[in-house]
């Protein structure tokens, strides 16, 4: 017995809930890396852990990393944890993953990036500047993080300008599956 066609509409939400999965599957991913094991990867931070996930045109994994010290950089020094000094110690989530796809050489024409948190001002003028059409984040994503500082959300704010004025789609994406 055939199946029924499907009519235009019936596509278009298939299509939709298609790429809503995947959206959900990517930014799952991110969450996922930032709350690795520091040793794995993970970040250090103690407050705000975040994730990238930079995906390629074709949906494969290009580069993921979570807001974390430098390779290199001791990160079992007290003193590069306190108040004023963290962010001049910890690299952006966006930032690293950035540059694993540029040492691995990777396509990232029209790549999209998923990201826990929108990207601050810096991020936001490295993700212009690599040609990401996209970057998706979970609605409401800066709530999650009651403890960031007044700097880092005008940095997000001029950050959310930048990539609009750049041409960089700022997705929101409602994580939470509806029954």
């Amino acid at each position: 017995m055939p199946k029924p066609k499907k009519s235009p509409a019936q596509k278009n939400r298939t299509r939709h809930d298609d790429t809503l999965a995947q959206h959900r599957h990517w930014l799952a991913r991110a969450e996922a890396v930032a709350n690795q094991p520091v040793s794995h990867g993970g970040s250090p931070h103690p407050s705000v852990k975040v994730g990238a996930v930079l995906v390629d045109k074709k949906g494969r994994e290009i580069a993921s990393s979570a807001n974390r010290f430098a390779h290199g950089v001791d990160r079992r020094r007290k003193e590069r944890y306190k108040d004023g000094t963290k962010s001049l110690w910890i690299n952006c989530a966006e930032q690293l993953a950035i540059m694993k796809a540029l040492r691995a050489r990777a396509d990232v024409n029209d790549a999209r990036l998923y990201v826990t948190m929108e990207p601050c001002t810096v991020c936001a003028g490295l993700i212009a500047e690599l040609g990401v059409k996209q970057v998706c984040v979970p609605v409401g994503a800066l709530r999650r993080y009651a403890r960031l500082k007044a700097k880092w959300k005008d940095s997000i704010e001029i950050g959310m300008t930048k990539l609009a004025e750049a041409g960089v789609q700022l997705i929101s994406i409602d994580t939470k599956t509806r029954r």
